[in-house]
């Protein structure tokens, strides 16, 4: 089995994959396991996202008909990042908000900061 078919095995198993994850398990270095993906993309048979694990930009491999749920995770991660970002700077959650029709005076997230600096305070 070669090396493209190793890839979209382990895929076809796990559904997504990081790229260095990948590159690990297949035991070859990651410039060969970029070029490989780079012509699977190409192909359409996978697609590469850009995603961020542990303050680290990498990619998330995902065969190419899982788009839909891909974009719902990402969506999903940035509002971890911007949560996160909240918690640690202190910054109000309008600053990453996505809400366009959003009330500072009625939104939730906004009383919930609120009341949690009130009470770290």
């Amino acid at each position: 089995m070669d090396t493209r078919e190793e890839i979209l095995q382990i895929l076809e198993q796990k559904g997504s994959v990081l790229q260095k994850d990948l590159w690990k398990e297949l035991k070859i270095d990651s410039s060969k396991c970029s070029r490989i993906l780079r012509k699977l993309e190409k192909e359409g048979l996978i697609r590469r996202v850009e995603v961020v694990v542990d303050g680290v930009k990498t990619f998330k491999i995902v065969p190419a008909g899982a788009e839909e749920e891909e974009e719902e995770e990402e969506e999903l991660n940035l509002m971890a990042i911007m949560e996160k970002m909240e918690d640690l700077a202190g910054l109000p959650p309008c600053f990453g908000c996505l809400e366009v029709d959003c009330e500072t005076n009625r939104c939730i997230k906004m009383e919930v900061w609120f009341l949690r600096r009130a009470t770290v305070d």
